[in-house]
């Protein structure tokens, strides 16, 4: 086991500019403590995470071989109402609230497949869906984008029911163009955006949403504006580069005024702990991606070593399951 690193405790005063409150209006106790969790560690400590496919594989296989969890489970919509007869629409909701009942943090994305249901694909190459209809509500497609946004509404609220709040990450890495949200340019896919966050908190009365917005570069005309996003994360897949990518952090910082909090929301490979203490990147979490991202493929460690994540695990300035507090209403 490696050793356990004592950090040098980075300047907060530089992140006093940081939004206090989270953009949905009278949002529930859990999620403002959950935002308030993620304010108080910033620039103090990361938050390990890692992202799954099928439930708990990777947070399993983590404990197995490291002894530790990550203090946020990655989960996916992906499959949802898709009429999949193998397939528990709500799986991900209940394998949220099952990480949560265990004080960890339940964080999901949305691989939207194409609404039309023409095909099963969310990329751009393999559906001709059309996000630009966002702007024509008498638009069969248009029609589609509210129905799957009403029937995942449906499962969030399911968990606000149950007082769990989620880590919110739709649309994300839109302006890369590989997604059918982003296939049309910046306006369509800011409008879905915009729809989305009214529909699910103004018609659906969700208050249990941290929203996060997946930058790329370049992307500044595609940002949904500081009042719809509580924190804004970076996908970086960069396989054997486990430096702290403070480069990024820090223009991100620069681009948002240091009002948003950032956070890598997807890896490859995970910075090394010690790197962002030295570097002083002071991201909120990380994720890395499942399968060959997080262990073996055959028989090598790509993008991670165990080693890593036992380092990682056994660090101070990191973050696991063992050492979240609840953040539940008492």
């Amino acid at each position: 086991m490696a050793a356990v690193i004592t950090p040098t405790p980075v300047q907060t005063n530089r992140f006093s500019n940081l939004t206090k409150t989270l953009v949905t209006p009278n949002a529930m106790y859990e999620a403002n403590a959950l935002y308030q969790f993620l304010l108080q560690n910033y620039g103090k400590k990361i938050i390990s995470g890692v992202m799954t496919l099928n439930s708990f594989d990777e947070t399993t296989w983590l404990k197995t071989n490291t002894g530790k969890e990550p203090a946020i489970i990655g989960l996916d919509f992906m499959h949802c109402f898709q009429g999949y007869n193998w397939y528990n629409n709500e799986q991900p909701i209940k394998d949220a609230k099952a990480y949560w009942d265990r004080n960890g943090i339940p964080e999901i994305t949305w691989h939207w497949r194409d609404p039309s249901n023409i095909t099963e694909q969310f990329y751009t190459s393999d559906t001709s869906f059309d996000v630009s209809k966002i702007n024509d509500p008498t638009s069969n497609e248009y029609k589609a984008m509210i129905r799957d946004i009403d029937s995942i509404s449906g499962l969030l609220k399911k968990l606000q029911e149950q007082r769990v709040p989620v880590i919110w990450r739709p649309l994300h890495e839109a302006a890369g163009g590989w997604f059918w949200w982003g296939a049309k340019g910046a306006q369509p896919c800011k409008k879905l955006y915009h729809v989305m966050y009214d529909r699910m908190v103004n018609y659906h009365g969700l208050k249990n949403l941290v929203w996060v917005w997946t930058r790329e570069p370049n992307d500044n005309s595609w940002y949904p504006g500081d009042e719809y996003v509580d924190i804004v994360g970076r996908d970086i897949y960069k396989q054997g580069d486990h430096s702290s990518q403070v480069t990024e952090f820090d223009a991100m910082n620069t681009l948002y005024s240091s009002k948003k909090m950032v956070t890598i929301s997807e890896c490859g490979s995970m910075p090394d702990v010690d790197n962002l203490v030295k570097d002083g990147a002071a991201w909120s979490w990380f994720m890395p991606w499942y399968g060959e991202y997080t262990r073996k493929l055959d028989g090598k460690y790509e993008f991670n070593s165990l080693d890593l994540w036992k380092k990682m695990f056994a660090s101070t300035y990191v973050i696991t399951l063992d050492e979240m507090p609840s953040l539940k209403r008492p």
